[in-house]
C-alpha cells in the first residue's frame, strides 16, 4: 500500500507545494498583522456587542478577545479561514481518489497490476491524509516561529497551536471522507465534489443560526462544525469530542464504503 500512496502524494506533488505555499504566506501574514490589533481595548468594546452566533463562527465570546493572541486567531484563521481552506483541499482530494481517476480513465491502468480496488482507495486515502497532516502543520510551524517577534505567543503554548491544527485537520477530513465514500460509491466526481460541500457548508450556517433558532440546537451535536467550534483547544487544549467524534466518523465512512466500490464495475 505504501507504494500506492506514494505514487498518489507524488501525482498531486505540484498542487500540494502551492497549497503549502499559499498558508505558509498566510500565516506570516497574521503575525505581522497582529501588533495592529494587540491592545487594541476598542476593537474589543466593538466585538462585544456580537450576537452569539456570529461570536461563534468568529471563535470569540466568553472572555476570548479579539486582542488576545488565542481571540486573534480564532477569529481570523482557526474558527473559519483556515478550516474552509483544508476543507477545499480535501474535498477536491478525496473527490480525485477513485472517481477523479475513474473519470479520467487512468484508474484502470493501475488496477492492471495485481492489486485491488479496496487496497488503493485505501492508499490513496492515507495519501490525502499525509499531505491534509503536513498543511495543517505548516502554518502552526510558522505561527510558532513568528509568533514570538510581535508577542503573538505570550501566553500560547505552541503545542496549544498544534492542538488546534489537528482539530481542524480531523474536521476537514470528515467532508473529505464523504467525498470519497460519494465519490467511490458512484464514481461521480461532480457529486462527490457537491455532496460534501453542501454539508460542509450547511454545518457552518448550522452552526451560527442555532443559537437564535432552539430547534436546531439539538442538531448541532452532530454537526462537525459545532465539534470545532465548541471547542477551545488555544486556551484550554483540544476535547476529546473534538478528537474522537471526527476520526470516527471518518473511519466509518472510509471503510463503509469499499464493499460498494468493491461491486462495482469500475470503467
Amino acid at each position: 500500500m505504501i507504494p500506492v500512496a506514494w505514487h498518489a502524494i507524488r501525482r498531486q506533488l505540484a498542487g500540494l507545494l502551492w497549497w503549502t505555499a499559499g498558508l505558509a504566506l498566510l500565516a506570516a501574514l497574521l503575525v505581522v498583522a497582529y501588533p495592529t490589533v494587540r491592545d487594541n481595548t476598542e476593537l474589543d468594546r466593538t466585538f462585544a456587542g456580537l450576537p452569539a452566533g456570529v461570536e461563534r463562527l468568529l471563535g470569540l465570546g466568553s472572555g476570548n478577545l479579539l486582542s488576545s493572541p488565542s481571540g486573534y486567531l480564532d477569529s481570523q484563521f482557526f474558527a473559519n479561514l483556515f478550516p474552509m481552506t483544508l476543507m477545499v483541499y480535501a474535498i477536491g482530494y478525496a473527490a480525485w481518489t477513485i472517481s477523479g481517476d475513474e473519470r479520467a480513465g487512468s484508474l484502470e491502468l493501475l488496477l492492471a497490476n495485481p492489486i485491488g480496488i479496496a487496497r488503493v482507495a485505501l492508499a490513496r486515502l492515507a495519501a490525502l491524509l499525509v499531505t491534509l497532516t503536513w498543511l495543517a502543520a505548516v502554518p502552526a510551524a510558522v505561527l510558532t516561529a513568528g509568533g514570538p517577534a510581535t508577542g503573538l505567543s505570550a501566553g500560547l503554548p505552541a503545542v496549544r497551536v498544534f492542538a488546534a491544527t489537528a482539530v481542524t485537520a480531523l474536521t476537514a477530513s470528515v467532508f473529505a471522507a464523504v467525498a470519497f465514500a460519494v465519490g467511490a460509491a458512484t464514481g461521480n466526481r461532480s457529486l462527490a465534489i457537491g455532496v460534501a460541500a453542501a454539508l460542509a457548508v450547511a454545518g457552518y450556517l448550522l452552526e451560527g443560526l442555532a443559537p437564535a433558532v432552539p430547534v436546531l440546537r439539538g442538531f448541532r451535536m452532530l454537526d462537525p462544525w459545532h465539534w470545532l467550534l465548541a471547542s477551545d483547544p488555544l486556551r484550554e487544549g483540544p476535547g476529546a469530542t473534538a478528537l474522537l467524534a471526527p476520526a470516527a466518523v471518518t473511519l466509518v465512512l472510509a471503510v463503509g464504503c469499499l464493499p460498494i466500490l468493491s461491486r462495482r464495475d469500475l470503467h
